[in-house]
């Protein structure tokens, strides 16, 4: 699993950035003034009680008590939903440290009756979040399969579809601040 945190800028030369001894932390309105990323290429399988699964997390500490977080989320999913009488689907959500800050529930929800072939769907979604705070936070990206039960037919977070030959990750997870 890597992680990478960027902390600094570089300027062209002769370029001036106005701040203080804080660096970015006094960036204008709009300037993006710090980025964290981490992705896996890992298969994490939900729990078959229904219950989330921690798919990734990122530590990150706020320079500015009311900066924006701007988060990235992609995961790549596989749902089965095969002839035997079981529905399946995905849920995600994302936490700022115990508090859920967005949610898909019943995602790609497929009725057996209707639908019971396999499915590889791609999620890729953003939002913002206003922490209030300098202080440490842990953000993570949790799945779950729609209706608990892994046994029959798992939902997989992370699947690469092709049994291990894909390239790069599988879940990402990325926030950038922003001053405002």
């Amino acid at each position: 699993m890597a992680t990478f945190t960027a902390n600094s800028i570089q300027l062209a030369t002769g370029a001036q950035f106005v701040g203080t001894t804080n660096g970015l932390s006094d960036a204008p309105a709009g300037t993006i003034i710090q980025t964290a990323i981490n992705g896996t290429t890992n298969n994490i399988t939900a729990n078959s009680d229904g219950s989330y699964a921690d798919l990734l997390s990122l530590s990150f500490t706020p320079r500015q008590s009311n900066s924006k977080i701007i988060f990235s989320i992609m995961f790549n999913a596989y749902i089965h939903n095969g002839s035997s009488g079981t529905s399946n689907g995905a849920s995600y959500r994302l936490l700022r440290d115990s508090t859920t800050i967005k949610e898909g529930d019943w995602c790609f929800y497929l009725n057996n009756s209707s639908y019971n072939r396999d499915f590889y769907p791609t999620v890729s979604t953003f939002g913002f979040d206003e922490p209030g705070s300098t202080n440490a936070i842990t953000y993570k990206l949790q799945g779950r399969k729609y209706s608990g039960n892994s046994s029959n037919f798992a939902t997989v977070f992370g699947e690469d579809q092709k049994s291990g030959s894909a390239v790069g990750d599988t879940m990402v997870l990325k926030l950038e601040e922003l001053s405002v």
